[in-house]
């Protein structure tokens, strides 16, 4: 990616994919990976699949696809509270801001 891009993703946020749940309903996560990030404070409403009205209070774009599960743990920057809020959906987006670069939008 251009560097000059990654201007617009001034933000670093850690996530650790799901591992497991013990029977304890203990969860468990791998090896974090850092990426860069643009985060900012949006909120919105939409309804879960299970018909569940969800608040979100934070959009996280990351410049280029990413697999991330719903269970994964986000950590965002350092002044953000809650610093490890929950992942309410995830989607890719192509052509971030007008331009021609796959993204992953995660909501929180």
């Amino acid at each position: 990616m251009d560097t000059a891009l990654l201007e617009l993703f001034p933000d670093t946020i850690t996530i650790e994919p799901f591992s497991s749940m013990s029977s304890s309903q203990a969860v468990t996560y791998g090896t974090a990976v850092t990426y860069q990030a643009q985060v900012t404070s949006e909120w919105s409403k939409s309804i879960s699949g299970s018909g569940r009205e969800l608040s979100a209070s934070v959009r996280v774009i990351i410049p280029d696809r990413v697999l991330i599960d719903p269970r994964d743990r986000v950590t965002l920057p350092s002044g953000w509270v809650p610093n490890q809020p929950p992942i309410l959906s995830v989607r890719p987006v192509g052509g971030v801001v007008g331009m021609a670069m796959d993204s992953t939008e995660i909501t929180l």
